[in-house]
């Protein structure tokens, strides 16, 4: 009797190991159609935001989101203009807006209260800003041309016949719209 229990137990235990395994072969791989937002402005270390299919939500042109306040000037040279360096509410860093209205590009540098540093929190493009997202759309790309580039990562909840949200709004790009050309492209956060 005792053999026969210590059988039992053996098949069900090698059973139970068996159970286990096809349970997790049969898991989804939740990352396939997510993407996914990074940014690392603490360290100054451009990243890039992917998604599944390999649409690089996070830059346009030689612009990155985390990109340097040095690498910024050296691409784009000094701002026209900057706004006022206030605290956000949302993620406690420094907010600046660094305008180059003769290029069509904003930048929203952040950085920690106390430190000189800055890096790229998130990027606006308009006319006449001729850079590119690593989809290649841009100004004046038009509706459908960015709905098929992006068809795997467009968040349906915050899209509609005048805005594309590609990602999603806590980090990716926002597309906006007038006579179904591109005339505006947010990068980054739009919401916390």
């Amino acid at each position: 009797m005792k053999l026969f229990l210590s059988f039992l137990g053996m098949a069900l235990t090698i059973a139970g190991c068996n159970a286990n395994k096809s349970k997790d072969e049969e898991k989804p791989d939740i990352n396939k159609d997510t993407a996914v937002a990074v940014t690392d402005s603490t360290t100054n270390n451009a990243t890039k935001d992917t998604a599944a299919n390999g649409a690089d939500l996070g830059g346009v042109g030689d612009l990155l989101l985390g990109l340097s306040d040095t690498k910024a000037i050296e691409l784009l040279g000094q701002p026209d203009s900057k706004s006022k360096a206030e605290e956000w509410g949302a993620d406690g860093l420094m907010h600046q807006d660094w305008l180059y209205k003769t290029k069509g590009i904003t930048l929203n540098m952040d950085n920690s209260k106390g430190k000189d540093k800055q890096t790229i929190s998130s990027i606006t493009i308009t006319s006449p800003c001729n850079f590119k997202t690593k989809n290649n759309m841009g100004i004046g790309s038009s509706y459908k041309e960015v709905m098929t580039a992006y068809e795997n990562n467009i968040d349906k909840s915050f899209t509609d016949k005048a805005t594309i949200t590609v990602g999603s709004v806590y980090g990716g790009i926002i597309f906006s719209f007038k006579n179904d050309k591109a005339e505006k492209i947010f990068i980054g956060a739009a919401a916390e």
